[in-house]
């Protein structure tokens, strides 16, 4: 997979849990609350941090592609590139919303990172 496509699988996990909840307000919201939980953790302890690893390997396939984590946090020589670093950014900022707008979780990210 690309770092898009398990973008991609992220939101479709997100709606699933938004379309459970919508017949069922007690449906369980674990990978939303994951997922928002990693990013806040993450923001807070900053990008060479092991919680920035923890949030970004989310997002590195299933299992973990060691390309596509060394991208995301970023080992791969793209650290100095502006616009990965702004679209990394994105990611985590945009992991902090829950169910309203963590659908729109590839904003401003998946173009710009593979």
């Amino acid at each position: 997979m690309t770092i898009q496509a398990n973008v991609q699988r992220k939101i479709d996990e997100i709606e699933g849990e938004i379309e459970a909840r919508a017949i069922n307000p007690d449906a369980s919201i674990t990978k939303t609350q994951e997922l928002h939980d990693k990013a806040m953790a993450a923001m807070f302890n900053g990008n060479q941090s092991q919680q920035w690893i923890d949030y970004m390997t989310l997002f590195a396939g299933t299992p973990t592609n060691k390309t596509e984590l060394a991208r995301l946090i970023p080992t791969d020589g793209t650290h100095t590139n502006p616009d990965m670093q702004e679209a990394r950014a994105y990611l985590v900022a945009n992991g902090l919303c829950l169910m309203g707008t963590t659908t729109a979780l590839h904003e401003n990210v998946t173009n710009r990172l593979g």
